[in-house]
């Protein structure tokens, strides 16, 4: 990055405006108060002020796709995949320039997103970007400009001495960026996600229950010969999960399933007759942590087959 007297910085890659832009100039402060925004819109920014996951505030839920940095690269990949968005629009700083604001203010082009973002210790992509644009709207530092949404999470504005102390500019479709967060709430990413980890650890992926809507669970895997069904569900019970809570879920492998069947699941805690259930079953249960090795590209699966052997 360079920057002298006052010119924008350069980067590599990352472009200031699309070949096609055409500036629609705005003011930061709204007017009229409040801004006549669409039905659809309005609930966009409620969902990222108060609901979006891994946010300060209490309706906030927890998601590891957006805090583990070990699934980083995979969650902020589908969000930017989502957006549509490449390298040229998205940029990673240590400190944004004071310039970088000004461009953006005042006037900006609708027909491209831009998101400029610096990330805080240990924090992931993912984690900033909800955390900014957070920061931004409950600050009052946005506003909506035919659609698209200009977002700043500044310290100060107007300047303090000469600075805005800015750590985001984000200029995104506010629709179009919450349908992508959702997705990273739907089970079908987490079925997306663990097709993944099982492939680093040199699983073939067969079939999957989206292209074969007839298959009882959510894909079939092959490594040295041996064919796996393998279902990943949640258990919507907080602590202990007992054998009644795994009810739905082993109706997903029926009894003429002649695969090695793997369950992958949460955290919950099984009780005995839980594990037992598993155990008669012929179920080989992997949770969070072992998703996450699996990520890694450590085999957990082949370990634990060799252990009960």
């Amino acid at each position: 990055m360079t920057n002298h007297n006052g010119h924008l910085p350069r980067f590599k890659y990352f472009s200031y405006d699309c070949d096609h832009h055409v500036k629609k100039d705005y003011s930061i402060v709204h007017d009229p108060r409040p801004l006549p925004l669409s039905e659809a819109i309005t609930r966009a920014l409620e969902y990222l002020l108060w609901y979006v996951p891994n946010i300060n505030s209490f309706q906030s839920p927890s998601n590891v796709l957006i805090t583990e940095p070990l699934y980083e690269d995979f969650s902020f990949g589908l969000v930017s995949e989502a957006l549509h968005l490449n390298a040229e629009d998205v940029l990673f700083l240590d400190y944004i320039d004071d310039d970088i604001v000004d461009y953006y203010m005042d006037s900006i082009c609708t027909n491209c997103q831009k998101m400029i973002l610096t990330t805080g210790e240990h924090e992931t992509k993912i984690s900033a970007l909800v955390r900014h644009m957070r920061n931004a709207i409950a600050h009052g530092y946005f506003t909506v400009v035919e659609e698209r949404m200009i977002a700043f999470d500044v310290k100060h504005f107007p300047k303090k001495e000469d600075s805005y102390g800015c750590t985001a500019v984000l200029k995104l479709d506010p629709l179009h960026l919450v349908r992508a967060l959702k997705l990273l709430e739907e089970e079908l990413t987490h079925e997306h996600l663990a097709a993944i980890a099982f492939s680093r650890c040199g699983y073939e992926i067969l079939d999957n229950d989206y292209d074969n809507p007839d298959l009882p669970y959510d894909f079939t895997m092959e490594k040295d010969g041996r064919i796996y069904a393998v279902e990943i569900k949640p258990i919507a019970t907080k602590g202990v999960a007992h054998a009644e809570h795994l009810d739905s879920i082993l109706a997903h492998f029926p009894k003429e399933v002649k695969e090695r069947k793997v369950l992958l699941m949460d955290s919950a805690v099984l009780d005995p007759d839980a594990k037992l259930a598993l155990r008669k079953n012929k179920i080989l249960l992997l949770d969070r942590d072992n998703l996450k090795s699996l990520m890694s590209g450590d085999d957990i699966l082949g370990r634990i087959q060799r252990k009960m052997r």
